[in-house]
């Protein structure tokens, strides 16, 4: 058994639910830094079996990366960017080490319900304002910045490693700085595609790619041009504030579906 049983038996549906899941990536990651991205695997999830979704969807992650990258590298902010890959890869080397003995249920039970907790609270500052503004709000998180991104980018990291499902973390630690949209989307691709990179190896060791995999990846490839442009397009036509308003929305609604995985899984 290849765990390709869908292809063989339903190949209409296998590849209409692939279909759907690279372009959550690629239309996420040229639009939105990446955040739908995290969508991509419980979609695939499906069809495919956990380790052979991530072998499928890591190829094809990294080459909507490289090209995502190229379109949004002169807005990327450089310290954020740094700091992010840098505790991000972190979490990924724990996420290798730990790989066997992680209950991934819990970890994206638990990120689910930290990402609701935040779309709740952005949404009741838009009700009930606390008089506090973005300026403050930024500046405060300027001054945990460090704590913030060993917590949420080291958790991002491990939990990308594990279930790429690591946008709902790195949204919670890059959002409440309110950079223009631009800055966040091209912060995130760098983010994102140098973590990316940094699974090749520990996934290679996992034994994650097969030649079933890469060759469902290659039969994908077509879709990401597709998915980039239309990424782009929805992001020129957003101002920042309704491209905050739509990424807390995103974030409400991805903790619910991995809440809702996790407790039905």
């Amino acid at each position: 058994m290849t765990g390709f049983e869908a292809l063989q038996d339903t190949p209409v549906y296998f590849w209409l639910i692939c279909f759907l899941s690279v372009m959550a990536v690629s239309i996420s990651k040229s639009g939105f830094g990446g955040a739908l991205g995290s969508l991509s695997t419980p979609i695939l999830l499906f069809v495919l079996p956990p380790k052979l979704a991530l072998g499928v969807l890591l190829p094809l992650f990294l080459i909507t990366d490289v090209w995502v990258v190229y379109l949004w590298r002169q807005w990327m902010n450089r310290r954020f960017a740094l700091i992010m890959c840098g505790f991000g890869i972190a979490g990924q080397l724990a996420g290798w080490l730990l790989f066997d003995y992680l209950n991934d249920r819990v970890l994206i039970l638990l990120i689910g319900l930290v990402g609701i907790i935040i779309a709740l609270d952005y949404g009741r500052q838009l009700i009930w304002p606390s008089g506090v503004t973005n300026e403050e709000v930024a500046k405060r998180m300027m001054g945990r910045i460090w704590q913030r991104a060993f917590g949420w980018c080291g958790l991002s990291g491990l939990a990308s490693f594990v279930s790429l499902s690591g946008g709902i973390p790195a949204q919670i630690f890059l959002l409440p700085h309110g950079l223009a949209r631009q800055a966040f989307v091209g912060t995130m691709t760098i983010y994102f595609f140098t973590i990316n990179i940094a699974k090749l190896p520990f996934y290679g060791d996992l034994g994650l790619f097969t030649r079933d995999t890469m060759t469902v990846s290659a039969c994908l490839l077509p879709l990401i041009p597709i998915g980039v442009y239309a990424g782009r397009q929805l992001n020129r036509m957003m101002s920042d504030r309704i491209f905050y308003h739509f990424s807390y929305s995103v974030l409400f609604a991805m903790s619910v579906k991995l809440i809702y995985d996790a407790v039905a899984g």
